[in-house]
């Protein structure tokens, strides 16, 4: 007993104990997010499930509680107010993300169109279908993501602004403080330039990584036991060959 009591033995527990609280301090980390994603992903299944809403129901509407919702809007493309979101992929191919203003009578909505292929060039443009300038009905999901970050304005922009401007701010559009994803459109010149599939709705590898972690902890602590065991054992045959 005394040995386990030696400094060396100490400053032994005592770092087995500090990687213990490390580990679990990690599988706590891993396994709130996985609880975040799962309560992310119980509020999309059911949004799915229901009715779409009108414009009138958009009011101080929580985006967040109602993210992947579907909405019903008329109004018309406002064709000088585009953002296109760079760094977006399509079966491995580089492009951007087609933002369009959408004008209601009541509002302004960013709706995200689809994806298009990047230009030959940095410095050429992508081809964007242009869009019919008459009143249209469109349906489309609501998205909660924050993507100030990730929009530079537009393409045309000589520089990039690092100044992280709010979504309803951009461009100097009071809009909503949300996006939306276009579905379809009464018009088919107005359609979806691309399919924007739903989110992966798994609960991804956290909770795995949560017991991982875990696991790791008891073995630091039942391998911290078995080192001691072997030193106490080696002491043991030390003595005997000296009174040997």
């Amino acid at each position: 007993m005394r040995k386990f009591f030696a400094i060396p033995e100490i400053a032994k527990s005592l770092l087995a104990l500090l990687l213990v609280a490390l580990c679990l301090l990690a599988g706590n980390w891993q396994w709130n997010k996985g609880k975040v994603l799962s309560h992310q992903n119980s509020i999309i299944k059911q949004n799915l499930t229901l009715k779409p809403l009108t414009e009138t129901k958009l009011i101080r509407i929580d985006p967040v509680a109602n993210q992947w919702r579907t909405v019903i809007l008329k109004g018309k493309f406002e064709a000088t107010h585009q953002l296109l979101i760079r760094d977006r992929y399509n079966q491995g191919v580089y492009g951007f993300e087609v933002l369009q203003l959408f004008k209601t009578v009541n509002a302004n909505y960013w709706i995200d169109r689809g994806w298009v292929k990047a230009g030959a060039t940095a410095s050429t443009p992508p081809t964007i279908p242009r869009l019919p300038t008459e009143t249209l009905i469109i349906s489309a999901r609501i998205r909660a993501e924050d993507l100030s970050h990730q929009l530079h304005g537009s393409f045309f922009a000589s520089t990039a602004s690092k100044r992280v401007i709010p979504l309803q701010d951009i461009q100097g559009v009071n809009a909503a403080p949300y996006y939306l994803d276009e579905l379809s459109s009464d018009n088919k010149d107005a359609a979806p330039i691309t399919v924007i599939d739903l989110p992966d709705l798994g609960n991804g590898p956290h909770f795995a990584y949560a017991l991982q972690w875990l696991a790791f902890a008891v073995l630091i602590l039942v391998g911290r036991g078995m080192l001691f065991r072997e030193t106490q054992r080696l002491s043991l045959e030390e003595i005997k060959v000296k009174s040997a």
